[in-house]
């Protein structure tokens, strides 16, 4: 997280405070200070009193000389998640798909110049690194990122571009054509596919799901394994297969949020 310094009405504190928890990943569940202060760009001692607040207030749990998040840091999130009813309505579905094709299927949203995944259905076996709630990747080399992107108004698009581009110059570098061709896909026929990216040895497909009346978008993958592909399976027949479950679950959100 940046920390604005221009801003005399930004609580630097609090600012700093969810710094310190945002350095938390699921490779990282187990951090000193030092470890934080690294990670968050914040000197060591401030990050001492942040970590010991945070301990105080039921966020942080210490190990000895580490820290981990506590179960109190769930309450953050707990009512985002109960109230997204497409979540409820997807699962079934997106298990049923992740079964069929032996590989993942996700639903994620945007935060800032990234992605972050609300759900995940997988085949029981753990062929690779798998994604999982909560689990941030860019948008840039996504197929969710495309699906994302495609979402946005031409205006919003525009914005975001200009984000990426001075926030991720490296990955701007590499993958703003294949983004800007992702995004066009999914707008003229409903998905966007990469082959090889971002998760080596797998291929993905993603499409749009919807832009939901607080004008949070949603939109949903699909990574398979290349040695589970036949040539072309991934354009011929996940991809049509994710856009009709997208599709389904929109009509059945129709009945219970009717516009």
């Amino acid at each position: 997280m940046k920390i604005p310094v221009d801003d005399p009405d930004i609580a630097t504190t609090l600012v700093k405070g969810l710094a310190v928890l945002e350095t938390f990943r699921p490779n990282r569940t187990l951090m000193s200070n030092g470890e934080i202060a690294k990670e968050s760009g914040i000197n060591r001692s401030t990050v001492a009193r942040l970590t010991y607040t945070l301990e105080q207030m039921g966020y942080l749990r210490q190990e000895k000389s580490k820290f981990r998040l506590s179960w109190r840091a769930l309450m953050l999130v707990n009512p985002l998640l109960v109230n997204l009813k497409l979540l409820h309505i997807a699962r079934p579905s997106m298990q049923k798909l992740a079964q069929d094709l032996g590989g993942t299927v996700s639903i994620g949203t945007i935060d800032r110049i990234n992605f972050v995944y609300l759900e995940t259905s997988r085949v029981n076996e753990n062929i690779w690194t798998s994604p999982d709630l909560g689990t941030i990747g860019p948008l840039l080399p996504a197929t969710i990122g495309h699906a994302l992107g495609s979402l946005l108004s031409e205006d919003e698009l525009k914005l975001k571009l200009e984000e990426m581009k001075r926030r991720s110059p490296e990955l701007w570098a590499k993958y703003s054509e294949s983004y800007l061709q992702g995004v066009a896909d999914c707008r003229s026929r409903g998905f966007s596919v990469a082959k090889g990216v971002w998760i080596p040895g797998t291929h993905s497909a993603g499409v749009p799901l919807i832009r939901d009346a607080n004008g949070d978008c949603f939109g949903m993958n699909c990574r398979v394994p290349v040695f589970r592909l036949s040539p072309n399976q991934i354009e011929e027949e996940v991809a049509p297969r994710l856009i009709s479950l997208a599709a389904n679950i929109r009509n059945q959100l129709s009945y219970i949020m009717p516009s």
